[in-house]
């Protein structure tokens, strides 16, 4: 058996034959539900997923939407200008906003897969977002944990940990005015990194326009360097934030989890949910903070 595995699995984007998201094709995709356009072009498209993973009725009750991120077909989100990634991550608030006012759904699930080791069936940039009517059982044992947390010590553990990695220094990446970005300090891939705000918030999509244009700069920042580390890895994007019209929870802090696809799930993380890495996470912050330097 070959062990080609056992090395990062890269993404490849170069061919856009016949790609549904690309211009002269919007007939191959639903009719949008969010349309943002420059000269008289759209510029940025969300519309239902052609093959979605949930319906509006049915067992699996839902909205499953796909945010076209660039008109250009380009594969790597780091090529994205500044304004454009930013209009991406104001888009993410705008549809969880416009899910929050349909009583029926509790969680906007929002993530983005890159590369086809990561699940993405299609190289033009492009993330997307499942409202469902119940909490998933993921999301919902994080809230728990944060809120038996908080109900034991009256404070927020996330607000801790990014206090706790940057008087550390080891799993430390970077950080701006409003956010920081640290090494998960039990990682399931090498290179996990994750951000968050650097002031206590917990919901995204009460994010203003300032604010995620900030984190649409440092996200690219980091996934350059994730890009220089591990060669192009496929990796997920994935926000973890509090659940629709939750209001402000002074248990759970919202944030980014990047998951590179450096190796294959296997049968011991699937039988015991523990994860081997390779590279220990105090080695991967510095390598990725090495790469952020000019």
């Amino acid at each position: 058996m070959g062990i080609e595995h056992a090395e990062p699995h890269h993404r490849d984007g170069a061919t856009h034959r016949d790609c549904p998201f690309c211009p002269g094709a919007e007939a191959d995709t639903p009719n949008p539900l969010l349309t943002i356009q420059f000269d008289g072009e759209w510029i940025l498209r969300v519309v239902p997923n052609k093959f979605p993973a949930v319906v509006s009725e049915g067992p699996a009750i839902g909205l499953h939407e796909v945010l076209i991120e660039c008109r250009e077909h380009e594969s790597n989100p780091t090529r994205l200008e500044s304004d454009q990634a930013a209009l991406v991550y104001a888009a993410y608030r705008d549809r969880m906003r416009s899910h929050a006012e349909d009583p029926r759904f509790l969680y906007s699930a929002v993530f983005k897969n890159v590369g086809a080791e990561a699940g993405a069936s299609l190289a033009h940039s492009h993330s997307q977002l499942i409202a469902l009517p119940e909490i998933p059982q993921g999301v919902a044992h994080e809230l728990g944990v944060a809120e038996e947390y908080w109900n034991a010590h009256g404070r927020c553990r996330m607000c801790e940990v990014i206090r706790e990695e940057f008087d550390r220094g080891e799993r430390t990446l970077a950080s701006t005015e409003h956010f920081a970005a640290f090494a998960s300090y039990a990682p399931r891939f090498d290179y996990e990194f994750w951000i968050a705000p650097r002031f206590h918030t917990s919901q995204y999509e009460s994010s203003a326009d300032t604010l995620l244009g900030e984190l649409a700069d440092f996200t690219k920042r980091l996934l350059k360097a994730l890009d220089a580390v591990a060669a192009e890895p496929a990796y997920n994007l994935i926000l973890h934030t509090g659940p629709l019209r939750s209001g402000v929870l002074p248990h759970f802090h919202w944030h980014w989890e990047c998951l590179p696809r450096m190796a294959r799930t296997a049968g011991f993380e699937w039988g015991s949910g523990a994860y081997i890495v390779s590279v220990p996470p105090e080695r991967a912050a510095a390598e990725l903070r090495a790469a952020m330097k000019p």
